[in-house]
């Protein structure tokens, strides 16, 4: 049993944040239903709707799916009987959408008051930029996030992945929320709206370079150096087999440490003088090329200095530590086998996390309805044969 068992989720996204969102409350134990469109109908691209396929996998494991069209009448019908049955609703519609459509939070709340209702969207419900479109590079742009990446005299970088604004801003944001508004419906007992923007979200994280401007008013620039850290102490060094290796040494005693393993004890007092940062990184980066990266790790690591190797994905799903912390999980797919998806990261003593397979594309439509609203097979069978459910 999960920490989020017994509790019911209706995911009205299509993709991104807001699927990853549910993911993560499904991994934790809740019922999560995915609402998707009949695929006679479907409008979102194939590479998120086709169940086989990589983005949907990774999106969707630990959920069941129901296919349904909410554009007819009885389709909306079943959404109404689902969600007085729901402890929580997500959705990413542009603001005014679905309360067009009626499947807003003041009509659906009226049918079920305990209801949480959450909407994820780029930039919040209200303001100058709520009917804007955009995706991830748009967010981590307007939140400042890429006008920090990259050195000086080049372009801003744009790290795709981990997608950074979608990840912190959308998905950490909903789930905190999502269990935060259960937590107070306990004590309350009544749900409630929440308007995650991934924009407000992404601005929130600046937990370095925001209180920096607004304290002091220094706005932070992008680093002269092209690793993006001009702090010898803080970066990232290439080995002599080329490979890379970073070091984080932000106390002097780790300093000192690594100034006394290489032999230059001189730049002991010159940590953060930064008249010396490009002599002091130089000077290193021709003592680490005498070494493989691994060699110098395992050097780092003896003489207890912050440090780490810089991984490519094969590295990081083969290092020993990470099998050991079981970072992946395997499931049976029905139709690709058996495969490996990211575990969940959550370690529960007594009420564990699991990740169990994604489904087929409309996989539960007749058990959610028959079980859960108690249709029978003959209004099952009409609602098949008029295309509202599939």
């Amino acid at each position: 049993m999960g920490p989020l068992d017994g509790i019911r989720i209706l995911d009205l996204s299509k993709y991104g944040p807001s699927r990853y969102c549910s993911t993560i409350l499904g991994d934790l134990g809740a019922e999560v239903i995915i609402v998707e469109t009949p695929k006679a109908v479907n409008q979102v691209p194939d590479v998120v709707s086709d169940d086989s396929g990589m983005l949907y996998i990774g999106h969707n494991r630990s959920k069941k799916s129901i296919a349904i069209d909410l554009k007819k009448e009885e389709g909306k019908e079943i959404l109404y009987r689902l969600t007085e049955k729901a402890d929580v609703l997500i959705e990413a519609s542009r603001p005014g959408v679905l309360k067009r459509r009626g499947m807003d939070y003041d009509t659906l709340s009226r049918l079920n008051p305990r209801l949480i209702y959450c909407s994820i969207t780029g930039y919040g419900q209200d303001g100058p930029y709520a009917q804007k479109s955009g995706h991830e590079i748009n967010f981590a742009g307007i939140a400042g996030v890429l006008a920090l990446s990259g050195h000086r005299d080049g372009p801003p970088m744009y790290l795709q992945s981990p997608s950074i604004a979608d990840l912190l801003g959308g998905v950490t944001h909903g789930v905190i929320a999502i269990t935060a508004a259960l937590f107070a419906r306990d004590r309350t007992g009544r749900g409630q709206y929440i308007d995650v923007s991934i924009t407000d979200g992404t601005i929130f994280y600046h937990w370095i370079d925001g209180p920096r401007y607004l304290l002091d008013g220094i706005s932070t620039v992008r680093a002269e150096s092209s690793t993006g850290s001009d702090l010898a102490c803080m970066n990232v060094y290439q080995a002599g087999d080329g490979k890379y290796f970073t070091i984080g040494c932000f106390e002097p005693w780790l300093w000192a440490n690594l100034c006394r393993l290489i032999g230059k004890e001189e730049f002991t007092n010159t940590q953060f003088d930064l008249n010396r940062q490009q002599e002091m990184y130089k000077a290193f980066s021709e003592v680490f090329a005498t070494r493989d990266r691994d060699e110098w790790v395992k050097l780092l690591d003896e003489a207890d200095v912050s440090s780490g190797p810089v991984y490519d994905l094969e590295e990081v799903f083969s290092d020993p530590h990470f099998k050991h912390r079981k970072v992946l999980a395997e499931v049976e797919h029905p139709k690709l086998g058996m495969i490996k998806l990211l575990n969940t990261p959550f370690k529960f003593s007594h009420t564990p996390a699991e990740v169990s397979r994604p489904p087929l594309h409309g996989e539960h439509t007749q058990e959610v309805l028959t079980d859960i609203l108690g249709y029978s097979a003959e209004k099952l069978d009409s609602l098949y044969r008029q295309e509202v459910i599939e």
